[in-house]
């Protein structure tokens, strides 16, 4: 009998896995497979908005966007402080392509701004002004870029989207411009370039943008009803992981001394209000519901966000606290609790302005109400999904 001819292809085959094992290593320049995935969260500064974002906002894009006074830019101040504080070799840029960032509003966050590059350094956030498209997204495309095997994370505060034109548009006449459709084509084609470096790499970016108000009928009551869409293009949309659309407040979400009297400069002072942000889009796909939370004025060297008074509003409504006139009574499970952490709280505290001092002074407290909180209403929301 004649000898089987060798099965040659057998020996030159290879398998699936080492060509896709040569392909990457071929193409790594145009991959991220080999580098580490950076996660982590910053909190927002206010504990419902956290406990709704999963923990607070982590790395790639996210937009804040609003009308005029509705607390974007303090809102995105307020993250960029608590990211350069909890995430380590961090820095910031602020992107600024409008106004000016006041001395009211540097000394409330805490932030150490820069606009020289040589100070730049961990920690510091360096502000850019510049209203050019072209000239910063190419700074931020560089600063990506080139943090390939660095440990500089970056997050960029652009303020505002709106406030952007093209190399192009800076020198047309007026009548000739056209801002909108040419900044859009950029912005995709930016997005398109740094999108996921931005996420795998663990920088964050906030883009503030206005929004544009429209009346339609609603398809079935046949009823006029308002809708906003946010500037900048459909591609800020689509690669966005977070869309908080910030609303003016209105006199009846003024705080007040007495919230049973009319505000008065003397009698009746107005202490903040009930901030109000309505989530337009995010990763766990719950949407158009409308979150609160409190705002103080007048705070310095610290948050807007009136943790104090938001912790104890939910310590009233999950009964662990009740309120009988001016008094707030602390409950003796919640007591006896605290005393296994071995923290000190007492039964019985008149008014709640010296239960927001309490809580500003005993930071232990704070911390632990607060981690409370987010477990009870992350446990909730499980349990709704």
């Amino acid at each position: 009998m004649g000898r089987k001819p060798k099965n040659s292809s057998a020996k030159t085959s290879v398998s699936p896995e080492d060509i896709l094992i040569s392909y990457l290593k071929e193409k790594e320049e145009e991959h991220y497979n080999f580098e580490p995935e950076i996660n982590y969260k910053v909190s927002t500064g206010s504990l419902l908005l956290d406990i709704e974002t999963g923990g607070g906002l982590g790395p790639g894009l996210h937009r804040f966007c609003g009308i005029n006074e509705g607390g974007k830019t303090s809102q995105s101040l307020e993250v960029m402080s608590n990211f350069l504080t909890s995430v380590p070799n961090s820095r910031a840029v602020l992107f600024k392509a409008e106004g000016r960032l006041s001395p009211e509003m540097k000394n409330r966050t805490g932030i150490d701004f820069c606009t020289d590059a040589s100070e730049w350094q961990d920690g510091k956030c360096f502000v850019f002004e510049s209203n050019i498209y072209e000239t910063v997204f190419d700074l931020m495309k560089k600063l990506i870029q080139n943090s390939k095997g660095t440990e500089t994370k970056y997050l960029f505060v652009l303020d505002s989207v709106d406030g952007l034109q093209t190399k192009g548009d800076s020198e047309k006449a007026l009548e000739d411009a056209n801002k909108v459709a040419s900044g859009a084509t950029i912005s995709s084609v930016f997005m398109k370039k740094v999108a996921t470096a931005l996420n795998k790499r663990g920088h964050m970016a906030i883009f503030i943008s206005q929004v544009r108000a429209d009346i339609q009928l609603d398809p079935y009551s046949k009823a006029p009803m308002r809708t906003t869409s946010a500037t900048g293009g459909n591609a800020l949309l689509h690669f966005a992981n977070w869309i908080l659309e910030f609303q003016r407040p209105v006199k009846k979400d003024l705080i007040l001394e007495d919230d049973k009297l009319p505000p008065d400069v003397k009698k009746n002072k107005i202490l903040g209000h009930w901030a109000k942000v309505q989530v337009k889009k995010s990763p766990n796909e719950k949407t158009n519901y409308i979150l609160t939370y409190p705002v103080q004025y007048g705070r310095v060297g610290k948050s807007s966000i009136w943790s104090e008074k938001e912790i104890v509003e939910q310590l009233i409504a999950w009964e662990f606290v009740s309120k009988s006139g001016a008094w707030l009574t602390v409950s003796s499970d919640l007591i006896d609790e605290l005393k296994r952490a071995e923290i000190e709280i007492p039964e019985k505290i008149h008014g709640e302005p010296k239960f927001f001092a309490l809580l500003e002074e005993n930071v232990q407290l704070t911390e632990f109400l607060k981690n409370k909180f987010k477990d009870l209403l992350a446990s909730l929301n499980d349990l709704s999904a």
